[in-house]
């Protein structure tokens, strides 16, 4: 069993760690985990679907792609699939894949990022997003917005768009038979812009944003037929460069926890969230009430979540995180084929009081042997580590 963590440009700096990157391990492998770690400049990373919807921290695809090339042949796994960036690279490649999230966000949005759809289905949808904006008007007329949204959402929102986007989340949400894909399709588009139509400021800075202009009537409907029709042509893209034969398995899964009929896993590529750093369950709080999305799973499961490290300190905050990735480790490696590889994208977290380095913590429970003295370690080894200062500092271990 192998681990790997990789440094993917765009990503935010974590720590002040200067200087050159270190490569250590099997010289092929860490050779290998170098020129994953560096996108050249031509490598598009909204390129097929991936710039479909906001994902804070995603690796870059071209990392994912090349990661997955260098890897064994087989499935691949990615148990923090997040937007989907390794699926949607696995298909591309060839590959059966599977993955999970504990976001129901996540599994949507990998979900439409990773449709085969025809020429007829992919102008269906852009009629369909047409249709739903009239659907969505005679619906609304002479209504008020349910009173629970507006009780959780009004805050968020201004009238014109909180209703716009309720009414079409509403004539959304109900479809059964062969149409009830296109109409997921287009609820995930409309998830791509309430943020942008909100009073939050980003998909990774979830308060209120001071200098929040005004949103008129009828522009979040404009943004949600623009985005339709744009992704309509990420998917046309997407068809053309897919070699793989079927659809990928999602899952909305604790990576701590996979189900038992994951079946047998050659490669898992992933990307655990950094400790402290990120608070996923809250990036899609506008989401979860609008869209029906049950977000349990997210607020309780969420490795590394910035609002436990700040709750538990750094201590117990960092023994919390190993401890969630020995576990992970140790229950994706069960499914791990006899020659099988895990490929982990992992940066430095952060504590009130100064950074977290994931790498030292990690490698601290990876040994070749299990001990009596300590049963809770994972039965592995490293075999190529690039760790990568930048700003911050981010590795690739396999």
């Amino acid at each position: 069993m192998k681990r790997q963590r990789t440094h993917a440009p765009g990503r935010r700096a974590l720590s002040n760690v200067g200087g050159r990157a270190r490569l250590a391990g099997d010289p092929a492998v860490a050779k290998a985990l170098a020129s994953a770690a560096r996108p050249p400049g031509k490598a598009d990373p909204r390129a097929l679907t991936h710039g479909f919807h906001a994902w804070p921290a995603r690796m870059h695809p071209f990392t994912a792609g090349a990661l997955i090339d260098e890897g064994p042949p087989g499935v691949v796994a990615d148990p923090f699939m997040g937007g989907g960036t390794v699926v949607v690279e696995a298909l591309v490649a060839g590959r059966a894949v599977v993955a999970a999230d504990v976001n129901p966000v996540a599994l949507e949005v990998a979900w439409a990022r990773t449709r085969r759809w025809s020429g007829e289905r992919r102008a269906a949808l852009v009629a369909r997003a047409h249709l739903a904006v009239e659907a969505a008007r005679r619906f609304r007329h002479g209504k008020r917005v349910d009173d629970a949204i507006w009780k959780t959402e009004s805050e968020w929102f201004d009238p014109p768009a909180l209703a716009e986007a309720w009414s079409l989340a509403e004539v959304l949400g109900h479809t059964e038979g062969p149409d009830a894909d296109l109409d997921r399709m287009l609820r995930v588009c409309l998830s791509s812009v309430l943020v942008k139509a909100s009073k939050q400021v980003s998909d990774s800075v979830p308060v209120k944003d001071a200098e929040h202009a005004w949103t008129p009537a009828r522009r979040v409907e404009d943004w949600f037929v623009a985005k339709a029709e744009e992704h309509a042509g990420a998917l046309a893209a997407l068809h053309r460069a897919i070699r793989a034969e079927g659809p990928p398995r999602l899952l909305l899964a604790d990576a701590r926890r996979p189900p038992d009929d994951v079946g047998p896993v050659a490669h898992v590529v992933t990307s655990p969230p950094y400790p402290g750093v990120y608070d996923y369950a809250a990036h899609h709080e506008r989401r979860y009430a609008l869209l029906g999305l049950d977000a349990g799973l997210a607020r309780s499961a969420e490795v590394g979540a910035r609002r436990s490290v700040r709750v538990v300190g750094r201590a117990d905050a960092e023994r919390h995180y190993v401890n969630d990735i020995a576990a992970f480790l140790a229950a994706w490696g069960r499914h791990l084929e006899p020659r099988g590889r895990v490929t982990l994208v992992v940066g430095d977290g952060q504590a009130p009081d100064g950074p977290i380095p994931t790498l030292p913590l990690i490698a601290a429970r990876i040994i070749k042997k299990k001990t009596h003295h300590h049963p809770a370690r994972v039965d592995a080894q490293f075999v190529g580590v690039l760790d990568q200062p930048t700003q911050g500092r981010e590795a690739v271990v396999q």
